[in-house]
């Protein structure tokens, strides 16, 4: 982990008390209830395995009656941790999306920036290995068991909620990765935007 202690509070939907803290700290991850007797949730640094987040709407018979802005963290024994903000009828929506915005950006600076270093350290040493469905090996990427891309065919086209990778001369060769749904998705578009960036800088004639 990197970066100083930082507390990030969670207030309750109509009232101005904390319903919850998500506090990193050098060792790990603490998620404390403070208006509740439930026992305060700690995820060591070295436990944590992965992560996935998303917006979801909330609807009844058609109508949308709220949004919920989620993070969910896995450690290696497989267990999940969630930390939620719900917000019914628009109410602290604006503020719940702040609070979630500040809570990925700052769990990407404490926990996942040096696990996307790692996988970084991994290709250049040209090692084989997997990332949120995706092979990588030596000279390219693949995300079944007929399609195989080399650097230089890779495309990405990223949205807010997924992003997908394709061949960059045929889009029916892709792959779609949400980042509600595919573990450490966003490590993956992060480093396959690192090494597309490489490639675009080797003359074609050496490829």
């Amino acid at each position: 982990m990197t970066g100083p202690e930082h507390t990030l509070a969670i207030p309750g939907l109509l009232q101005n008390k904390i319903l919850k803290k998500v506090v990193f700290t050098p060792g790990g991850l603490t998620i404390k209830k403070p208006m509740s007797f439930g026992r305060s949730v700690f995820i060591r640094d070295e436990n944590i395995a992965a992560f996935r987040f998303g917006i979801k709407q909330l609807y009844c018979a058609k109508f949308e009656f709220g949004s919920q802005y989620f993070i969910e963290v896995r450690d290696f024994k497989n267990e999940i941790f969630r930390i939620e903000l719900t917000s019914y009828f628009g109410i602290r929506r604006k503020i719940y999306y702040n609070v979630w915005a500040d809570l990925l950006q700052t769990f990407w600076d404490h926990y996942i920036d040096h696990q996307l270093n790692y996988y970084i350290e991994l290709y250049n040493m040209q090692m084989s290995f997997e990332l949120a469905g995706v092979t990588f090996y030596p000279d390219g990427i693949s995300f079944d068991k007929s399609n195989k891309l080399r650097w230089n065919e890779i495309a990405i086209k990223s949205y807010q909620n997924y992003f997908m990778v394709h061949h960059n001369k045929d889009s029916r060769i892709y792959k779609c990765c949400l980042f509600s749904v595919e573990w450490n998705a966003v490590i993956l578009q992060s480093l396959l935007k690192e090494i597309i960036k490489e490639y675009e800088k080797v003359p074609k004639s050496s490829l």
